[in-house]
């Protein structure tokens, strides 16, 4: 284990508490989106997710602000994403706030002194994934949805402020690690091509493998 790891474990570790009780605490709301008491809420998955998401907000934000920053976003998308495994919807007010936080954070950082052109990356890459997945939608009824156009777009938000490396990792790792999981179920006969499929949980997946190996991948 690198120097370089054991010295931000605690950080990470902190980081993990700090998403996974406002996770907690948003529990009752998240049944009331989801309509009813659900195996994936029951079993604390999302506790479980925005656990792992402040885990690695400690492990790659550089600086308090993006640690801040990537803490929030993690409890916002493990609500999303656990939401969607639950009964295939990406509600608009679990949505909406997760993105007026990113959006929020990136503004105070260029504010306190970081370059203002973050932000203007991190508009212009919600932007075009936003517009980009609608279109998805608009062509594909029933593969891609509304609320995972709405999704993408938050997640363009959030990556384009660390750079386009990460925002095309992101697109291209969600559409490979879900294609293969729905070749993996039609192959196990657990599904048909009819079969509807969460997509939100592999774009918030793909943005996951972006943060940690864009930089790799892409050089």
């Amino acid at each position: 284990m690198s120097s370089a790891l054991l010295t931000s474990l605690p950080l990470a570790l902190v980081c993990a508490a700090a998403a996974t009780l406002p996770a907690w605490a948003g529990t009752p709301t998240l049944d009331r989106l989801v309509g009813r008491r659900t195996v994936w809420t029951a079993r604390g998955t999302h506790l479980v997710l925005a656990a792992l998401g402040g885990l690695a907000a400690g492990l790659r934000g550089q600086g308090p602000g993006e640690v801040i920053a990537l803490v929030g976003t993690a409890v916002g998308l493990a609500l999303l994403v656990t939401a969607d495994l639950a009964v295939h919807r990406l509600p608009d007010r679990l949505t909406l706030p997760t993105a007026l936080w990113v959006g929020g954070c990136w503004l105070a950082l260029c504010v306190a002194g970081a370059p203002w052109a973050g932000l203007g990356r991190a508009l212009l890459a919600g932007t075009a994934l936003g517009v980009g997945f609608l279109l998805l939608c608009l062509l594909t009824p029933g593969a891609i949805g509304l609320g995972d156009a709405k999704l993408a777009a938050v997640l363009g938000l959030l990556l384009g402020w660390f750079g386009w490396a990460e925002v095309l990792t992101a697109v291209a790792g969600s559409f490979v690690l879900g294609g293969l999981f729905a070749t993996g179920l039609l192959l196990a006969r657990r599904a048909t091509r009819r079969t509807a499929v969460a997509f939100g949980p592999w774009l918030v997946a793909g943005g996951v493998l972006a943060l940690g190996w864009a930089p790799v991948l892409l050089g």
